[in-house]
């Protein structure tokens, strides 16, 4: 009966945690909220190069790294659009950048 009893407490007790690992990953975890623009690839993509090419060799935007380039580049290509999807929640670095196709988007419904 021992037995039983301290299975029945140590089991309680590791699903009371488990729980509370699971409530705390989840509050942790970030909703992006942008303006969502579409994105065609056929339509858009060649647009979207052409404009981003020259703020590439922009060489403010080639002085920087990482985030900092990216950061650079968007507002080179489209300061409007940079401020309408990521001012709020700037990029950081080693972000995985959920808003670019919205950033294209924009982009090419605004040429």
């Amino acid at each position: 009966m021992k037995q039983t009893l301290r299975t029945v407490v140590f089991t309680s007790l590791f699903c009371l945690l488990l729980l509370d690992i699971i409530c705390e990953t989840q509050a942790g975890s970030v909703q992006y909220q942008y303006k969502k623009y579409t994105y065609r690839k056929k339509r858009d993509d060649k647009v979207y190069k052409n404009v981003k090419q020259p703020c590439e060799v922009n060489p403010d935007c080639l002085a920087k790294r990482g985030a900092e380039q990216a950061i650079c580049i968007r507002k080179c290509i489209s300061e409007f659009c940079y401020q309408d999807i990521y001012a709020a929640d700037e990029l950081e670095e080693g972000e995985i950048d959920v808003r670019l196709n919205s950033f294209k988007g924009c982009v090419a419904q605004r040429k």
